[in-house]
């Protein structure tokens, strides 16, 4: 989303940073760059805020802080 596209609707930002995951997986982002996806790291971290966001993440493979978290707490 540009700046002038942009919504402060939770909605809204929650849906683009969904698409924008779904594009990055399926290999048609258009952001990509030799130095990574700046709008990829961006929608991970809208979802990373979301209770269905992190689901998603998860459903692809995407860890999230709270996997972390509960692997470091695990005992051995």
């Amino acid at each position: 989303m540009t700046g002038t596209d942009e919504s402060d609707h939770p909605g809204d930002r929650f849906d683009s940073a969904r698409r924008t995951v779904l594009r990055h997986l399926a290999g048609t982002c258009f952001e990509c760059r030799d130095g990574g996806c700046a709008q990829h790291r961006w929608a991970v971290a809208e979802l990373r805020q979301h209770p269905a966001g992190r689901d998603l993440l998860r459903s692809h493979g995407l860890r999230t802080p709270s996997d972390d978290s509960t692997q470091e707490g695990q005992q051995r």
